[in-house]
């Protein structure tokens, strides 16, 4: 190689400006010229400054929102250039320190020739560098410093997917108290009626309708039909707070041994007709009736409000929280019309409040973390006041509870107009619940809600229907208030996940490590010349018993001869 130059006349002359003499007879370029460490140098300084860009980038784009970046480049847009321009940079330092250990190389010893081959494979691309590694494998000289740049050549292709993993987006709920979210609660029961419908003088307190709203309710619930709560949430909403609600509540209860066992039935020896009476346990009167081959019953419900109206001041709310007590009795038929599964179901609807907690929205769908039955730690905490007392706070409100704590729970006063629960006293002695079905030859002039009931549906579940229904309708009627919640919006966000880029930054370290072992090696004192990956170098050398030859000492001047001169392939 040119370390052993033949017929080298040794002689002193001065260094040319910009220039030093070397050991061996060929000029060796200054440290920051453009033919000695200058531009590798620069492009490992550039390659640790962009990696820090990037890293100063993911610490600013962490938490923040996608949405900054919508103008202009993507955030995965912006790391793809930086990552491609540090790739970039510290490969440039990479391919020519490789590509110098060659002559570091030969200097070392005698070796293959087509060793130059490899490492000038090595200095060009991931598939020789792996050839490269292979190759020194198989010769025992795996932990060599070039080794060590084939392994960055291919490490180099995980450093971009592995920065662009690093970028993920997730999303969060951003809430606004904008008033936007209503969730409906209420604390007494005093809605309103048509004028006309309402009290004259001498009008009776039977005379007394139930409010519209409450009517349709119960209704709705008897015939199950789902309505959804009427809420106000656009989008996703959640209350945090605990709300508290006045309501009803309805339990069912089979009682047709004890019920069968009061039955007295009574018939006509011409028609066959047979009339039963019966009393449930809690005094409601049933009646059901069946003619030989002509019709029967298979439903009837009767209803019974205690007369609050004929108690005195001091015993109208003994029987409270109960309003009504229902029966019903329900049968099957053959085709004779003998009556058989009969099932006589007891139902009490009664006055209640609930506590609503963890309620959540999303479009028209509303949950509730948990709801659960106010216990008031007494069987019937109303009271009446006649007028006065609490309808100083609320309008009117007869029957109230005080405010109390029961536990670590502050359960709040709540109130109930005389008249609206006696309009659904009215309403439920009316033709409307109480109804009866015959089948046969029998004309149905009272079916009222008997169609919703009749067969096998579940009673206890109508019930429960009713009940939740009426008391959405008390919490989101003229009495209700308006609980506001939070409007949940989903924003999202980018999240760095360091872990991945410890690769980059392990490949980027690697990099640097090797850019300064590669210059400690090729030091002056080795006396090994500045050719890297240089083409006109190898050009510039003989081959000739075993040794190489370089018929120029100065790679300037190598470049500047070969600008000169012209070649043809032949």
């Amino acid at each position: 190689m040119a370390g052993s130059a033949r017929n080298v006349q040794t002689h002193s002359y001065e260094p040319a400006p910009g220039y030093e003499e070397s050991f061996v007879g060929y000029k060796r370029h200054s440290f920051w010229s453009s033919k000695g460490w200058r531009w590798e140098l620069l492009t490992s300084i550039l390659a640790l400054g962009l990696l820090a860009g990037i890293i100063v980038f993911f610490i600013f784009m962490d938490g923040a929102p996608l949405s900054d970046f919508e103008v202009g480049l993507s955030p995965n847009a912006w790391i793809s250039i930086m990552t491609t321009a540090c790739v970039a940079s510290f490969m440039h330092g990479v391919n020519a320190f490789v590509g110098q250990h060659k002559w570091l190389y030969y200097m070392k010893g005698s070796h293959q020739l087509a060793d130059l081959e490899t490492f000038d494979e090595a200095s060009r691309g991931p598939s020789g560098s792996l050839m490269f590694l292979y190759d020194r494998l198989k010769k025992n000289m795996i932990l060599s410093a070039a080794s060590i740049g084939a392994l960055i050549t291919i490490l180099q292709l995980t450093f971009t997917p592995f920065t662009q993993q690093v970028i993920q987006l997730r999303q969060r709920d951003l809430t606004s108290a904008a008033n936007a979210a209503i969730l409906g609660y209420t604390h007494y029961y005093n809605a309103s009626v048509d004028p006309s419908l309402s009290r004259l003088d001498n009008s009776v307190i039977g005379n007394y309708p139930v409010d519209p709203g409450m009517q349709a309710a119960i209704i709705q619930g008897l015939f199950g039909i789902d309505l959804p709560e009427p809420f106000t949430c656009p989008g996703a909403c959640r209350w945090n707070g605990s709300y508290t609600s006045l309501g009803f509540k309805a339990e069912c209860k089979d009682v047709t041994k004890a019920t069968m066992q009061t039955a007295t039935c009574n018939g006509s020896v011409n028609s066959s007709l047979q009339q039963c009476n019966m009393t449930t346990p809690a005094g409601v009167n049933l009646t059901s009736r069946t003619m030989a081959t002509d019709y029967a019953t298979i439903y009837a419900m009767n209803a019974f409000a205690f007369p609050f109206g004929k108690q005195t001041v001091e015993t109208i709310t003994d029987e409270l929280p109960e309003i009504v007590r229902f029966g019903i009795y329900r049968s099957t038929v053959d085709e004779g019309f003998s009556m058989h599964n009969i099932n006589i179901t007891d139902c009490a609807l009664s006055l209640t409040a609930y506590e609503y907690t963890g309620v959540k929205a999303n479009g028209s769908s509303l949950t509730f973390g948990n709801k659960r039955e106010v216990d008031f730690g007494v069987k019937n905490p109303w009271k009446y006041t006649g007028g006065g007392g609490f309808n100083e706070v609320q309008s009117n409100p007869d029957l109230y509870t005080n405010e109390t704590i029961n536990g670590n729970m502050t359960i709040p006063a709540f109130g109930v107009t005389y008249l609206n629960l006696y309009g659904l006293r009215n309403f439920f002695q009316s033709t409307t619940i109480v109804t009866e079905w015959v089948v046969g030859n029998f004309v149905n002039t009272n079916s009222g809600v008997a169609t919703s009931l009749v067969g096998d549906v579940d009673i206890g579940d109508r019930f429960n229907k009713m009940a939740t229904s009426m008391t959405n309708n008390l919490r989101y009627g003229t009495s209700g208030q308006n609980a506001f919640g939070d409007v949940i919006e989903k924003e999202t966000y980018i999240h760095i996940r360091w872990g991945f880029f410890v690769v980059p930054c392990f490949i980027e370290l690697l990099a640097v490590v090797f850019a300064i072992t590669s210059m400690v090696q090729n030091r002056r004192s080795r006396r090994v010349p500045l050719w890297k990956s240089s083409v006109l170098a190898i050009l510039a050398c003989q081959y000739e018993n075993g040794k190489l030859f370089s018929t120029s000492k100065d790679i300037k001047r190598i470049y500047e001869e070969a600008e000169k001169n012209e070649a043809e392939l032949h």
